[in-house]
């Protein structure tokens, strides 16, 4: 099949900006909430760290799997691209189809509604108002990011390498401040926040359920993988990029819960609306609360920035394969963008924008199961391709083959497993969506017969 008119894209991410969408693409929002449903699960500290560390050693071993894929296939799409190649066109269409129908676009519109709850910080009342309350805000941000990413792939790499940067310099500094003043701080677990604490559920339904929102935190790693069609020497940038990025992600999210649990205990942590407000403002007094807040601000607001980067690689890809709309495969001639599936990725996050009047807490854990079925599919395709295509280049290996991957895999049947357990009925909506796209997909493939 052709390539679509209008050329190919544009290789001009380096190492440092393919690393910094790494961490971009995982520490979202998540860092600054989902602290406080793990430490709701389990009844200690220790084991709030060790489901966090596990949570570590599975982005770890997720980012040296899709390596090896991402070295070996520099193809804009990442994932879809694994998928299609190692188990056909139908599972790729079906990843591609949910991206699309709500795993980024449900995450666009829930991350913008929440990137809306801290701008109602900072302006007055009437302003907020006045530019249409949350729904407003929300909508502002994703046009506004949307626009950054029509312009092309260096604007957007600009934008995020400076969003990143400073949200993760803020989380350091909550960090470092909480490491030095470790001995000033001290934990008053329900005056923080006020409220009863809960009791944990028995140790492995806790388990279970603590694990879960650590998978959602730590998941978009692959973001980079998406836009592997525009990184300089993508055979050693790609691997590179993904370890430096892990490991910043890593050091980053024990670092915190390290401080979140010795600030506000764990009983003050599994109460807190607001973890990283709350826990600056015990390391740091009331300015604190402010300065995290800005940070978390920022931070939301470069995740969607991520998410409609490369996210929209990923219609892209499915437009070229001639199994989606043609014209999303279209490349801007001036801007080298694929400005088509940016805007078909910015306009659906605002209908379901709109559509769930900016309540999206439902759809996003139906996003959770549907998004770690691909996660474990897209690595098991190591496992294929080097039985199918043995004398394929592989600039790099995945380290520890099979037994790594195989780990990456189980973590994820068991992350499906956990989320179904946790929201079975909402869960289900997911499967409704995969059975949709199964339809969507026979209709494409018998228009291009």
């Amino acid at each position: 099949m052709s390539a679509p008119a209008g050329g190919a894209l544009r290789r001009e991410l380096g190492v440092f900006s393919a690393a910094m969408l790494v961490v971009g693409g995982i520490i979202g929002s998540g860092i600054f909430f989902t602290p406080s449903v793990t430490a709701r699960a389990l009844p200690s500290a220790s084991l709030v760290l060790l489901v966090w560390a596990l949570g570590g050693v599975v982005a770890l071993a997720g980012a040296l799997t899709y390596a090896e894929l991402g070295a070996m296939m520099p193809d804009a799409g990442g994932p879809y691209v694994y998928l299609r190649e190692a188990f056909g066109k139908r599972v790729a269409f079906l990843y591609g189809w949910m991206i699309l129908a709500s795993i980024a676009t449900g995450a666009i519109a829930a991350v913008a509604v929440g990137f809306a709850g801290y701008v109602e910080r900072f302006v007055p009342a009437a302003v907020y108002a006045a530019l249409g309350g949350s729904l407003g805000i929300a909508t502002i941000a994703i046009v506004m990011l949307a626009i950054v990413n029509y312009l092309g792939v260096k604007p957007g790499a600009i934008t995020q390498n400076v969003m990143t940067a400073a949200k993760t310099l803020a989380l350091a500094a909550l960090i470092v401040g909480g490491l030095v003043l470790w001995g000033r701080t001290h934990a008053p677990p329900v005056a923080v926040t006020g409220g009863v604490v809960p009791q944990a559920p028995p140790l492995l339904i806790g388990l279970g359920a603590a694990f879960v929102p650590v998978l959602f935190t730590i998941g978009g790693w692959q973001q980079m993988n998406m836009v592997a069609g525009e990184v300089r020497d993508p055979e050693r940038t790609i691997p590179r990029a993904l370890m430096i990025g892990i490991a910043i992600v890593i050091a980053i999210y024990l670092g915190a819960n390290l401080v979140y649990l010795h600030a506000l205990g764990r009983d003050g942590l599994a109460i807190s609306k607001a973890a990283a407000a709350d826990t600056a403002s015990v390391v740091f007094g009331a300015w604190g609360a402010t300065f995290i807040a800005i940070a978390a601000m920022i931070s939301i607001f470069g995740f969607i920035g991520v998410a409609i980067l490369s996210n929209s690689r990923i219609v892209f890809a499915m437009a070229t394969d001639g199994i989606f709309l043609r014209a999303a495969g279209r490349v801007h001639p001036r801007f080298g963008s694929p400005h088509v599936a940016v805007l078909l990725i910015g306009l659906w996050s605002l209908v379901l924008l709109f559509l769930s009047n900016g309540d999206l807490g439902t759809l996003l854990s139906a996003v959770v199961f549907a998004d770690w079925i691909f996660f474990g599919l897209g690595a098991a395709s190591v496992f294929v391709l080097r039985r199918t295509r043995p004398d394929a280049p592989r600039p790099y290996r995945v380290p520890g083959y099979p037994w790594l991957p195989a780990f990456f895999v189980a973590a994820a049947v068991v992350g499906i497993a956990s989320s179904f357990v946790a929201s079975a009925r909402i869960s289900l909506i997911g499967v409704g969506l995969l059975l949709a796209g199964e339809l969507a997909f026979r209709v494409a493939t018998r228009r291009t017969a």
